[in-house]
């Protein structure tokens, strides 16, 4: 059986391929995936299609810039590039998600991002993501 880490890892290599079973099957049954921006997705299947729905219509790829583990929970540093729909504009997201496995599966996931009119790409102030070698546009 995969480590909690590997286990997000191959979600993670699942999401980016927009293969809704695929993705599904990283989640329990009844998994919630909560969001800073919109209501929680109750479900895998439903987190998955949401997911799936993002890669083809905003070309969505995410990269884990870091992980975490106790070897129950996993605490991962994310970025999102995307296409705005509007103008196809290429973006970054950044953020970071909490994960609660439940027997090797994902149970709950916490997803923290941001992006507003004052930061709409959620680039923390400062950092220098290309100097610390995270994704960059």
């Amino acid at each position: 059986m995969a480590t909690p880490l590997e286990h997000v890892r191959s979600y993670y290599e699942a999401l980016n391929t927009g293969d809704a079973d695929a993705i599904a099957g990283h989640f329990t049954e009844d998994a919630t995936h909560y969001y800073t921006r919109l209501g929680p997705h109750q479900g895998g299947r439903t987190i998955s299609d949401y997911a799936a729905l993002a890669v083809r219509h905003m070309g969505a790829v995410w990269t884990i810039e870091d992980a975490l583990t106790d070897g129950e929970r996993v605490v991962i540093e994310w970025t999102m590039a995307w296409n705005r729909p509007d103008s196809e504009e290429r973006r970054l997201d950044r953020g970071t998600e909490w994960f609660e496995l439940e027997d090797g599966l994902i149970r709950e996931v916490r997803a923290y991002h941001h992006g507003g009119s004052k930061n709409p790409s959620g680039d923390l102030l400062g950092f220098d993501h290309a100097g610390r070698g995270h994704t960059t546009l």
